[in-house]
Parts: structure tokens; C-alpha cells; sequence
């Protein structure tokens, strides 16, 4: 936002200001929207939405060449100073430039001022209708050449300035109290001015009540100076101190205009406070000319129009660019200095288009001709979630940030490849502290959210983002999409026809693993594996081609008693943890069908506890007969020896070659037995 004043601009044009047409029409549709409008006394206020990248726009110089533009004036309206300090002899104090982040400096010494006068009416009229407050005559001056020119200016009691004036960045616990008495801490490494004991500014936003100009000041040093903007913006940001100057740095200023900015600033204040110029010290790096060549043919493709390179020639020049075309095909600009945004070709065509009007271009249809790179992780997403879908899961949504506890809660070790380690900077609060590496928090967090509502948590599930460190990106960090199921209460609830209510169990959960596996023609294997959120024994980690991608288990017990509200979790909970990122779809294989029917029998089993499945399932399928080995149950209680379960399982033989005989399939199947018995300890349940 800019406030600027009609009677001001119509001082500087000395002309009398056609103001509602140029601020409802021109600026408009050059893009400086009339925000307000205000009458104050015999003036009017009217307040700009600037853009970002013109800052020249920040003072009633940048308004006076729109208006010119607008008038048609035929030349580059300019302020300058008609003082020369040529001949003026360096500052009567040492300065020392020990920074990369200041380029262009003048600082102006001027002796003998009287800073006790009243600021002339004009000048504080204008300053009060802008919001900016009169303080003294020298303090008023700084701020209004600010507002007539644009580039900041500071200005410092000379005497209160002891030894070097020294630009350099601050370092860790220097202080600094504010113009308006308050001390700020400066963060490490910012722009600063020190004379040999303290800071005296914190260069580009706010002085030091310790250099402060008051009315006994008799010596002043005006300083303008051109820093680095992102310095200042960072530096405004830490210290959360925003003024009229660090606006105004922040968004860049023009370097080569430093000497005449001091020189306007020492003008008014030796006529207005008196004084005797004595000093000077003036870096001047005057910056390379801004010129770019341009095509005709991209012009006009860009803009749906058909000028020639004379009428683009004629339509800049009216803009302040200095043009000349090279042929029919080509011209070249060069660019005026105070237009900071002007970086690439499409800026200045942008004001082609400004200039020749958006209402004159016709408009015409784009015809954009792109290639499709298919986002593999959305599509794979949209499969997992219709499949979740169609076997009666719900989708949730959850945050991405989660309780900074959350570690401790789930039991999770620094070692561990689960633990969250990215931690939010400003929190929203302790619920929100750390970002989730996986998605076991929130997934539980939901499921104990809906039990404290007496909602009945149905099967749900959630794809989502998790993050991660990963030295090999720009920052750090990284992230991945994965997916989220959860498996609790009852698959089949007591009712007509059923005696008592079936809960989720393992393999349930296990089923939609197999389900997914099938959908992308994988070769997912389980390990099992300890880890602390499932139950001992009942946890594994789901691998694709030697890479771990999941988990998959019953979550430990232990580890829900301490989310809130756990004492209303009745019963086991399923967890599966995929990362889609990780899915792409495998091979197909056909096999071929056999023509002849297969046998299918049940075998009861009682099997001890310590054996596994996926060892003694090698000895069933160990002849060429056995085409599958299906676990239809599993049962422990009574009626089952201590240190045994009762396993249901279905072997199916299949011949390709012949159908086969009773005969055949029982010398098999007393083989098989047979081999159970002696290698695992597995017998027929009686």
C-alpha cells in the first residue's frame, strides 16, 4: 500500500491534477489499483495497492511518471539535487565498510544545524494526511523526502557517535533500544551500524535512541544507503519490526540514486535548519545497464497481437525505455534503472501489453499442446482406495502433525525406523509438534476420537503423507504417501443365526494385504519382526524384492493404554502400513489349467506353538502333486494340549497328466503325515 497526495503530485507536475480519471482509469489498468480515497481538508488521500515487485511505485515520484505516462509529457519526470559536493572534504569521523550486503552508500555531513525551528506548515500538513507523525524539522525532512522519492533516509546526532561508524552484521546477544525505547535483541548476523561501543541502527529498519536526532542536536550525518533486501526482510522478520524504510528495502531500492537522495535530504535541511555541508564519504558502484533483445514474433504470440517492432518501439519509449530495432524481427531495450522488476523478456512484454491496452487485444482461444506424465503414486492411491472401499473400510483424513509425546507413546526408540524426529518450529500447540514418520498416532488417535463420541469405529483406513530426513534432497527432508488400515471390533456381529460375535483377527487384516498383492501382481513376503507397537510374536514387516515398504500386525496392547480415552478400546487391534509409493504393478503370470479335476481334503493339525508355518508348509508342498496349502482356521482352548494349536488347513492335488486315484493321493498324504510328524511334531488332532 501507498498513500500519496494529490496536492503534493500536483506540485511536482505544476500542473492542476485531472486526478479522477488517472487514478480510476490509468492506474487501474496499469495494474495500481485506488484502493481508498479520502478528502482531508482542502487535499485528497489516495491509497495504491502496490504490487510486490514495483517498489519504484512507493513515492510520489513513482506516481508522478504514471501521470506523465498518462499526459503524455514525452520525457522521464526526475528530482534531483543542485547541490555540488565535489570539493567538500571527508567526514570528520572514520567510516568502515566491513559487509558484502552494502554496495552503494553517501553520507553527508552537515554542522551547526537548528533542529529547534517549527517544521515548515506545508511540509507537516503533508506528513500528518500521510499518517506519518512531525517529530522536528530534520526528522520530518528524512521521512518526507522518503515519500517524494521513495529511498529511505536515516539520519544520526553526529556527536553522539563515538569512534568508527562501522557497517558490519550483529552478533549473537547485542542489543539495541529503539527510537521508541524499546530494547530488541538482534538476532545473529544481521545489517547493523556500530560506532566503537554500540549499535546505532539496525541498518535499513529503525535507529538507536543512542544516535537519536532531538532538538539539541547541532551536528547531524544523513545517511542513505543501499542494503540488501533480503538481509533487511529477514532481519524485520526476526526483530518483528516493520517501519516505512524496511517496507521499502525490503522490496528494493535504487542503488544509483543514494548521492542524489543525501544531496535532496541536505538541500531541505540547510534550508530549513541552517547548517554548513563539512563532510562527505560516497560509494558509488553504479550498477550495469539493464538491456535486453527481444523478438517480435514471441512479443505477438504472447500477447495474441500484431505489432511491428516500430509500433513496440513506439509504445516503450512512451514507458521510459530507450529502444532501437535491429530488423524487422528483432529490437532491443534498454531498460529504465528504477524499474527493479524488469528480469526476464515476458516483464517487458507485460508492458507492451500495458501500454497498448488490454482492452485493445482480442481475445482468442490458447491452444497448449502439453505431454501427460502420468502421476503413478495418484493412480495407485485411487486403486488401494477403491479397493479399501469394496471391502467395507472407511476413509479418514487426519493431520499430518501430531502429539510431541507421540515417541513415548508409541514406544519408539531414537534406533528405531519408525521415530518421528522433524519437529515444528512454532507449533500450534503440543498436539501439533512433530511431523508423523508413520501413520500409527493417527490412526489410533481417530479410532479413540470416535469411541469417546459412542460412534461404532467401523474399519477404517487413511492415505496420507509422512516425512522423513533424507540427506540426498536440497533440504533435508523428504516425504511419501502411505496407506493406513485399521481392523477393529467385529467382522461378524452376534445376531440371527450366530451364536457370538467373530472380532477382527490377524489374517483378516493379512486378507486385504493379499488383496493388494493380487490387485498389483506382487511378490510381497513377510518377515516377522519385533517391534514395539505390535504384540511380541504378532508383528512382521511386509518386503517387496528385499525392501521393507510396510508393517503389518495387532497392535500392542501395552502401547494403547496410553492414548486418551484407551480404557474404551475393548478388544484387539489389526494395523497395515503401506507405502504406495513403493506399488507398481507386476507381472502377470498365466500358468496353465489343468484339464483334469482336483481333490481337495481338510487335515486337522495339532501343531506346537514354536513351529512356524512357513517351515512345515514346505514338507505338505514337497511333492509336485500338492498344487495349494489354504489355512482355513486356527484354534487354542480347550480341547487343544498346553503348547499346542489346532491349525485347519486345505491341500488341494491336481494332476496335469492324469486324474488321480484314492490310491495315489493317500500314499501322498501318509508320506506327508508321516514327515510332519518327524521333522515338526505335527500330528493329526483326534
Amino acid at each position: 500500500m501507498f498513500k500519496y497526495s494529490r496536492n503534493f503530485l500536483e506540485k511536482l507536475a505544476k500542473e492542476k491534477l485531472d486526478y479522477k480519471d488517472f487514478d480510476k482509469n490509468w492506474l487501474d489498468l496499469q495494474g495500481f489499483e485506488v484502493a481508498t480515497e479520502t478528502e482531508v481538508d482542502a487535499d485528497a488521500v489516495i491509497e495504491l495497492e502496490v504490487k510486490a515487485n514495483r517498489p519504484d511505485m512507493l513515492s510520489h515520484l513513482g506516481v508522478l511518471r504514471e501521470y506523465a505516462v498518462y499526459k503524455n509529457w514525452g520525457y522521464l519526470p526526475q528530482i534531483k539535487s543542485t547541490l555540488d559536493v565535489s570539493s567538500v572534504k571527508n567526514l570528520s569521523i572514520n567510516t568502515k565498510i566491513d559487509t558484502k550486503f552494502l554496495d552503494n552508500i553517501s553520507l553527508i555531513e552537515i554542522r551547526n544545524v537548528d533542529n529547534t525551528k517549527d517544521t515548515p506548515a506545508e511540509m507537516k500538513t503533508l506528513l500528518e494526511n500521510l499518517g506519518v507523525k512531525s517529530i522536528s524539522p530534520i526528522v520530518d525532512i528524512s521521512n518526507y523526502v522518503m515519500l517524494e522519492i521513495g529511498h529511505p533516509i536515516h539520519i544520526y546526532d553526529l556527536d553522539k557517535i563515538k569512534g568508527t561508524l562501522t557497517y558490519t552484521l550483529s552478533k549473537a546477544g547485542e542489543k539495541i533500544t529503539t527510537l521508541n525505547g524499546e530494547e530488541v535483541e538482534l538476532p545473529e548476523d544481521c545489517l547493523v551500524i556500530k560506532d566503537d561501543f554500540e549499535p546505532m541502527c539496525l541498518a535499513g529498519i529503525v535507529g538507536a535512541r543512542d544516535a537519536e536526532v532531538d532538538t539539541t542536536t547541532k551536528n547531524i550525518l544523513i545517511e542513505a544507503a543501499h542494503f540488501d533486501d533480503v538481509k533487511i526482510r529477514i532481519a524485520s522478520q526476526k526483530t518483528h519490526i516493520s517501519t516505512l524504510a524496511s517496507y521499502r528495502f525490503e522490496r528494493g531500492v535504487d542503488g544509483d540514486e543514494t548521492l542524489n537522495s543525501a544531496l535532496i535530504c541536505a538541500e531541505k535541511v540547510l534550508n530549513i535548519s541552517g547548517g554548513e555541508i563539512c563532510g562527505k564519504f560516497v560509494r558509488q558502484q553504479k550498477k550495469d545497464k539493464n538491456i535486453k533483445v527481444l523478438k517480435v514474433l514471441r512479443t505477438n504470440k504472447l500477447l495474441g497481437t500484431h505489432l511491428t517492432a516500430e509500433e513496440i518501439k513506439q509504445l516503450l519509449e512512451k514507458y521510459y525505455y530507450s529502444v532501437e530495432v535491429l530488423n524487422d524481427e528483432e529490437y532491443r531495450v534498454t531498460c529504465p534503472n528504477y524499474r527493479l522488476d524488469l528480469e526476464q523478456d515476458v516483464d517487458v512484454i507485460a508492458d507492451v501489453a500495458q501500454m497498448f491496452g488490454y482492452h485493445n487485444i482480442e481475445p482468442t482461444t490458447a491452444n497448449i499442446s502439453v505431454n501427460y506424465e502420468p502421476n503413478v503414486v495418484k493412480q495407485n492411491s485411487d486403486i488401494l482406495r477403491n479397493l479399501m472401499l469394496s471391502v467395507g473400510l472407511n476413509e479418514c483424513i487426519s493431520y499430518t502433525f501430531i502429539h510431541e509425546n507421540a515417541n513415548s507413546m508409541l514406544n519408539l526408540k531414537a534406533e528405531d525406523g519408525m521415530f518421528n524426529e522433524i519437529k515444528i518450529l512454532n507449533p500450534l500447540s503440543n498436539k501439533f509438534a512433530i511431523l508423523r514418520k508413520n501413520m500409527v498416532y493417527s490412526m489410533v488417535n481417530t479410532l479413540t476420537f470416535n469411541l469417546s463420541k459412542n460412534n461404532e469405529c467401523e474399519p477404517i483406513f487413511e492415505i496420507g503423507t509422512v516425512f522423513y530426513k533424507d540427506k540426498q534432497t536440497d533440504t533435508g527432508y523428504n516425504q511419501k504417501t502411505m496407506l493406513a488400515a485399521l481392523l477393529y471390533g467385529n467382522r461378524i456381529t452376534k445376531g440371527f443365526g450366530v451364536d457370538k460375535n467373530v472380532p477382527y483377527d490377524f489374517y483378516d487384516i493379512k486378507a486385504i494385504l493379499e488383496l493388494i498383492n493380487s490387485e498389483f501382481s506382487l511378490n510381497l513376503t513377510l518377515s516377522e519382526k519385533n517391534l514395539s507397537v505390535f504384540e511380541e510374536g504378532r508383528g512382521t514387516i511386509i518386503q517387496l524384492n528385499g525392501k521393507t515398504i510396510g508393517i503389518l500386525g495387532t497392535l500392542n496392547n501395552n502401547v494403547l493404554k496410553n492414548f486418551e480415552n484407551s480404557k474404551l478400546i475393548k478388544g484387539e487391534i489389526q494395523y497395515l502400513e503401506l507405502c504406495v509409493d513403493d506399488l507398481t504393478y507386476g507381472t502377470t503370470k498365466v500358468s496353465e489349467q489343468s484339464k483334469f479335476p482336483s481333490v481337495e481334503r481338510e487335515y486337522n493339525l495339532l501343531v506346537p506353538t514354536t513351529e512356524k508355518f512357513e517351515n512345515y508348509s514346505r514338507v505338505i508342498t514337497e511333492d509336485k502333486i500338492v498344487n495349494s496349502v489354504v489355512v482355513e482356521d486356527i484354534y487354542k482352548g480347550k480341547g487343544v494340549p498346553n503348547g499346542y494349536v489346532s491349525v485347519l488347513v486345505l491341500v488341494e492335488y491336481l494332476s496335469f497328466e492324469h486324474t488321480l486315484t484314492i490310491e495315489e493321493i493317500e500314499n501322498i498324504e501318509n508320506k506327508m503325515l508321516l514327515n510332519l510328524k518327524q521333522k515338526h511334531g505335527i500330528e493329526l488332532k483326534k
